[in-house]
């Protein structure tokens, strides 16, 4: 979930409340997560022991052709629709 607020200069920025984890075996095949609830808006998206590659939708399958990669120890922050997965694959 995120929260609207504004930093010092009056500019409008969001502050991320943390969620619970789900934490993946990635292999050579793609694995969807649980759906994401209600109040999530955004997801870091992190990768160690290598890179990953990784899709979001109601049904997403990721692919290593297609699908954005993200590197080893990399984060990334993603804005989700509540109700939709993440899929990743090796």
């Amino acid at each position: 979930m995120s929260i609207l607020t504004r930093d010092n200069n009056g500019n409008a920025t969001n502050i991320f409340t943390a969620g619970p984890a789900q934490v993946f075996t990635v292999t050579n095949s793609s694995v969807a997560s649980n759906a994401f609830g209600v109040n999530t808006t955004h997801v870091l998206v992190t990768c160690s022991l290598g890179h990953g590659h990784i899709a979001f939708g109601t049904a997403p399958t990721a692919s290593i052709t297609t699908s954005t990669m993200i590197s080893n120890n990399q984060g990334l922050y993603v804005p989700v629709k509540p109700g939709d997965k993440i899929a990743v694959i090796k």
